[in-house]
């Protein structure tokens, strides 16, 4: 998860933080372990070239896709950004699919 520049994980929160590059159809894979004792999970992916679209899968600790998005689903704008959150996660390692769609 990155978080902007100023702004912190709140107490009981998980996140990841990774710097990446992605070439046009290439998947890129991470994970983050989200202890029993966090509250929220912070997902936040930016690419920071609102010309470029690349796609965002979850996966929980017990395999099922949590969610599947695009650029524009969350807030309607081609922004280079895709930011959620998850209440009160499944415990255990969440893992990231980041999907060079238009790159």
């Amino acid at each position: 998860m990155n978080t902007a520049p100023g702004e912190k994980i709140p107490a009981g929160g998980a996140g990841i933080c990774t710097f990446d590059s992605i070439q046009q159809g290439e998947t890129n894979y991470h994970s983050a372990y989200v202890s029993p004792e966090s509250s929220t999970l912070f997902v936040n992916l930016n690419w920071f070239v609102p010309q470029q679209s690349l796609t965002l899968k979850i996966i929980s600790p017990s395999g099922s896709t949590y969610a599947y998005y695009h650029d524009t689903d969350l807030d309607g704008d081609k922004d280079a950004q895709i930011r959620t959150w998850i209440l009160s996660p499944e415990a255990g390692t969440w893992q990231f699919q980041v999907y060079g769609e238009e790159v």
